[in-house]
């Protein structure tokens, strides 16, 4: 039997090669598409690729901006802790909702926030695109904040919460 060595010049074409395939299977498999339509109600989705899975809950948001208040104004509260929707808030002020996430799986998973529709440009994360160690339990805080100059009236999206999940251990490497 024969073993043939590879040449320096096929070796360096190959490594290229197997780089620029490690570096589209990355961008390939991320999974951040405007919605086609905002969600009425919580949702979620999975969908999957040979090497991750990913998991996304879909939340309406909405927010009225309204003028400043004046003494006995009244100001939209939302309690429930799911809901990501911002009530009322007059001009300059802000509001606050809260999540918990928690990875239960046995691996690193990679999360990210997005905001989309009217409500974007007004929506901030504490955290995001951030990496949740197995076990780990993160609370981040979305604000909404107005500024004076702020168009008075409703304003709607939905917020999206995406878990990219590894489908074998070893692709950690690739959140």
């Amino acid at each position: 039997m024969k073993i043939r060595k590879l040449s320096e010049e096929k070796f360096n074409i190959l490594l290229i090669a197997f780089s620029i395939a490690c570096g589209l299977i990355i961008v390939i498999s991320s999974y951040y598409f405007y919605p086609r339509e905002f969600v009425k109600n919580q949702t979620f989705e999975i969908y999957e690729n040979p090497f991750f899975i990913f998991e996304k809950a879909r939340y309406p948001s909405n927010v009225e901006i309204v003028e400043k208040g004046e003494e006995g104004m009244l100001l939209g509260f939302v309690t429930d802790p799911w809901n990501l929707n911002f009530g009322i808030i007059p001009l300059g002020g802000y509001g606050t909702r809260s999540i918990t996430l928690f990875n239960s799986e046995s691996s690193k998973v990679k999360v990210k926030l997005k905001a989309y529709g009217e409500i974007k440009d007004l929506v901030r994360f504490e955290k995001n695109d951030f990496i949740l160690k197995p076990n780990e339990k993160v609370n981040v805080n979305i604000f909404l904040n107005t500024t004076n100059s702020t168009r008075i009236g409703n304003y709607t999206g939905e917020i999206d919460v995406i878990i990219k999940k590894p489908r074998f251990n070893f692709f950690e490497i690739l959140l």
